[in-house]
């Protein structure tokens, strides 16, 4: 008997275990949580999207019934229902938010594997736990019942497989993304720089051995991509052409439906359009030009910068992912989704959840930036706070006067911490040498 207590002592006393445990309650948290808060709106439906998928079947669906989602969060809709309709007696509630709630394990997870990767477990696990208690996660997900971590996931695995070299996958989950929100068409880019890093070392002596990642890349979009339609074409496919010109047709088709379901410059998003035209239609002018597009030019030149900084990162690294390669990347992602939310039109205030995942990555090199990580955690807490109170109350939650002045003010605390995190990787970036010469050394001494 003695002899067996200090082996399960030992036990608890192994940093993973503890680790392993945290999160598992971390989850029994969230499954409790998930009976409070439900947005009942976006729970109906998906409730009736559901059953109408059951009904008629993929293939009818879009023909009879209006969506405006892309297919792949529509697959686990269906699921969701053929388990609703199992176990009716199960809490809608708890069961329409489970995929997110999972989600935010796995990312919770994958942040932990991608850290490792680059600095110490303590401060893997140490990021990892914060993201999966983080109240920006759990009132997205757990809370309010969104789906934006689900969204999340496959970006942040798609990039983890790519710098692992695993193009396959990388690919893979780069559709699953798209084919849930299309806005995951902004990191393809940092992909395919990625992929093709082989030309920046190899340009004297290309060979079709240098373009092979690339080409993975691009395949598994393609082929995973057409897999998800074809249950909803199914029926439509009466000639051979159509099994290639069918995919993107419905991929083109419901692109615009997501997109053009909203034409407001900002939906209740504390970002630069909803700091004065909150609702305004985003084809109204300024200076003969539309709001929507000096949101695009905006947004375009900061992507602009970034990737002629993120080439030059490639081209010194010369083939080499150090660990200062790998938090460029990431640092990269983070800048691109932020700034897609605070200068793109029709962003919804939940839109910054992808951003926020991979700025947890970013904390562990200076004790400043988990402070600036708390504030946009808290900022972006209390626009979701902003939101359900508008919409749960007819948009007349909040007083006109209250709002004109809040709102602007959110905005300036996340530009500044954008502008922060900005000005760091343009600095970063410049001064770095290449893989032998890297940055890790100096800008880590906050830890």
């Amino acid at each position: 008997m003695s002899s067996a207590k200090p082996g399960r002592y030992t036990n608890l006393k192994d940093p993973y275990i503890r680790f392993i445990l945290i999160l598992i309650a971390g989850f029994v948290l969230r499954i409790i949580f998930s009976l409070f808060l439900t947005y009942e709106n976006d729970f109906l439906a998906w409730k009736i999207w559901g059953s109408q998928i059951s009904e008629v079947g993929f293939s009818k669906f879009y023909d009879k019934f209006w969506c405006d989602y892309m297919p792949g969060y529509l697959y686990v809709l269906w699921a969701l229902d053929r388990v609703n309709s199992a176990f009716p007696a199960f809490s809608t509630d708890i069961l329409f938010k489970i995929p997110a709630n999972l989600a935010d394990l796995g990312i919770s997870v994958s942040i932990f594997y991608a850290l490792r990767q680059i600095t110490t477990v303590r401060n893997a696990m140490i990021a990892s736990v914060v993201y999966l208690f983080n109240p920006a996660s759990l009132s997205n997900s757990t809370f309010w019942g969104q789906v934006d971590s689900f969204h999340a996931l496959p970006i942040l695995l798609a990039i983890i497989t790519v710098l692992g070299r695993r193009f396959i996958l990388s690919g893979i989950f780069a559709a699953l993304a798209f084919m849930i929100k299309p806005p995951s068409i902004v990191v393809f880019p940092l992909i395919g720089l990625i992929a093709i890093e082989p030309l920046f070392r190899e340009y004297k002596k290309l060979t079709i051995k240098t373009f092979i990642p690339a080409v993975k890349i691009v395949l598994a979009i393609i082929i995973t991509s057409a897999l998800l339609t074809l249950p909803f074409i199914w029926d439509k496919l009466d000639t051979f052409s159509y099994i290639f010109t069918g995919p993107v047709e419905l991929i083109r088709a419901r692109f615009s439906a997501a997109y053009g379901q909203y034409t407001h410059a900002s939906l209740n998003a504390f970002n630069f359009w909803g700091s004065f035209a909150m609702w305004h239609n985003d084809g109204d002018l300024f200076l003969g030009i539309s709001y929507k597009r000096w949101g695009t030019v905006m947004f375009a030149s900061i992507y602009a910068v970034i990737g002629a900084l993120l080439i030059r990162v490639v081209y010194k690294s010369r083939g080499e992912r150090d660990k200062d390669f790998s938090y460029f990347i990431y640092q990269a992602i983070t800048l691109i989704i932020f700034s897609l939310f605070l200068f793109i039109t029709r962003a919804h205030e939940r839109h910054l959840l992808p951003a926020i995942v991979f700025f947890t990555l970013l904390t562990y090199r200076h004790w400043i930036l988990w402070y600036l990580y708390a504030i946009v955690s808290l900022v972006y807490v209390l626009n979701m706070t902003y939101s359900y109170i508008q919409l749960i109350t007819l948009y007349k939650g909040i007083p006109g006067e209250l709002a004109g002045l809040f709102i602007p003010g959110m905005f300036l605390l996340y530009l500044f911490i954008f502008l922060y995190l900005f000005y760091d990787f343009i600095k970063n970036t410049l001064s770095y040498k290449g893989a032998s010469k890297g940055l890790s050394a100096h800008t880590s001494s906050g830890n």
